[in-house]
């Protein structure tokens, strides 16, 4: 049977679009690249290979099958590269300053990283070795941290230290001026110094607790822990801020300690030429205290206080007539010579002498404000007992008996013995009794009469007497200044 020619062509080209391969080798396709077909599949697997699904190698015959030597190959490259990031990685960190504090465990990582290179990582992460460098690295950085951490705590010590000695010497300089005489002379700055005393011991005790906890803060560093790190950071600069606090608080209190200083320095020439002149016209044993202080280096101010208080203590004396010095006037000698003076009266009781005796040893001093009758107390001892007072005696039976009639000074009468009354002249008086008794009790009080009137005289004269210096409050001051 017979076609046409043109039929034939046509179903020609359908057989070549279905027989057309769809995939297969390159050498395939490029054989059958000219039908439109073939055309298609060649742009199919290009396109596979730009996106990657499938190696360029694959196309060629036989290119299916891995290439063994590549992989390796690949994998080498994969393993030099890692060992050179980690050995670089490694030498930096042997390098870092803080490296000494995790010695053996950079030696132990340096030596499996040694065996991985040397065995072909068998059995070798490479992953978990980058990690384990990582969580060295991060060790070194914690002791870095540490070791600033420390370096604060220690600049906390070197602030402290300096404010540690001026606080002693300030402690040394206050304890030196202050004294206390300083209550007399200089109240306030005696007050002042007090407080001054309890402000440095206040910080004395801060800067004895700041230095406790730096000694803790330090004790928890050495184990590269963060929160430890961090602590001690915080702690260090909290100690410093609180030290310059003090600091602040420290300088107050010694510009208010060296005014006072100052004041209460040692006395100079000029100071000293003034106080000298001061002391003229003071009894020598009085002189002995200012001029002791003064050669002791003493101030100016205190030197000059106690001038005052001898100037007081010498008017004072005057003010006042000691037992030594009323015994002289009236007895009319020295206790040391004798402590009983007897006086002959001229007048008589009846026909019989009278003497008065003076006993030293029941006087009193007396003030130049004392009344008379205070006087006449303190001078014939009316605080002692009746029998141990002066008294006037009559010598009825001679001089010595001690039967003759006494009056004892403040009794208002005179009462003989009984063994008295039996003798023949006290049987020859007792009609007469209270008349002699009167003669005697005059004669009595005439004389102290007059032992009076020489006190009262020179009392007189000591009343007249201007105190150079005034007791004001608890302060002395020159009178001039009044």
């Amino acid at each position: 049977m017979r076609r046409r020619t043109g039929e034939a062509e046509e179903e020609q080209e359908q057989e070549g679009e279905e027989l057309a391969p769809v995939s297969g080798d390159l050498g395939a396709l490029l054989m059958g690249v000219q039908d439109s077909a073939g055309n298609a599949a060649l742009a199919g697997l290009v396109a596979q290979v730009e996106a990657g699904e499938v190696p360029p190698e694959a196309l060629l015959e036989g290119g299916a099958k891995p290439d063994q030597d590549a992989e390796r190959e690949r994998k080498g490259i994969t393993e030099r590269a890692t060992h050179l990031a980690l050995s670089q990685r490694l030498a930096k960190a042997k390098a870092h300053a803080r490296a000494g504090r995790i010695e053996g465990e950079l030696g132990a990582f340096e030596r499996r990283l040694r065996d991985a290179r040397e065995y072909g990582w068998v059995g070798m992460d490479q992953a978990g070795l980058s990690a384990e460098m990582a969580e060295l690295e991060d060790k070194l950085a914690r002791a870095e941290a540490e070791e600033q951490a420390l370096s604060a705590l220690t600049s906390v010590d070197l602030r402290r230290r300096p404010l540690s000695e001026r606080i002693r010497k300030a402690i040394l300089e206050r304890t030196a001026v202050a004294k206390p005489g300083m209550a007399l002379y200089a109240p306030d700055d005696l007050e002042a110094l007090a407080t001054i005393g309890e402000e440095l011991t206040e910080l004395h005790k801060a800067l004895a607790e700041n230095t406790a906890m730096v000694v803790t803060s330090r004790q928890t560093l050495g184990t590269l822990s963060a929160v430890t790190t961090e602590f001690a950071r915080i702690a260090a600069a909290n100690l410093l801020a609180e030290l310059e606090k003090r600091a602040v608080k420290l300088t107050e209190v010694e510009l208010r300690l060296g005014e006072i200083t100052e004041r209460h320095a040692r006395a100079n020439a000029e100071d000293r030429e003034k106080l000298t002149q001061l002391m003229d016209g003071l009894e020598p044993r009085l002189r002995r205290d200012p001029r002791l202080a003064m050669a002791a280096g003493a101030s100016a101010k205190e030197i000059d206080h106690l001038i005052k208080q001898a100037w007081l203590d010498q008017h004072e004396k005057t003010q006042r007539l000691e037992k030594d010095e009323l015994w002289q006037l009236v007895a009319g000698f020295s206790p040391n010579q004798g402590r009983v003076a007897y006086f002959d009266l001229p007048e008589r009781m009846g026909e019989f002498r009278i003497h008065l005796s003076l006993d030293y040893g029941v006087m009193q001093p007396v003030d130049v404000d004392s009344s008379e009758s205070d006087v006449r107390d303190a001078i014939m001892g009316a605080r002692a007992g009746v029998v141990f007072r002066s008294h006037a005696t009559a010598e009825v039976l001679g001089r010595a008996d001690h039967r003759n009639p006494h009056y004892y000074y403040g009794t208002g009468r005179c009462t003989p013995k009984r063994e008295f009354w039996s003798t023949p002249q006290g049987k020859s008086i007792k009609a007469n009794w209270r008349a002699l008794e009167g003669e005697l009790i005059d004669a009595f009080d005439t004389k102290v009469d007059e032992f009076v009137k020489t006190v009262a005289d020179v009392l007189e004269e000591r009343r007249e007497l201007k105190a150079i210096v005034l007791r004001v409050g608890e302060s002395l001051q020159w009178a001039e200044g009044e």
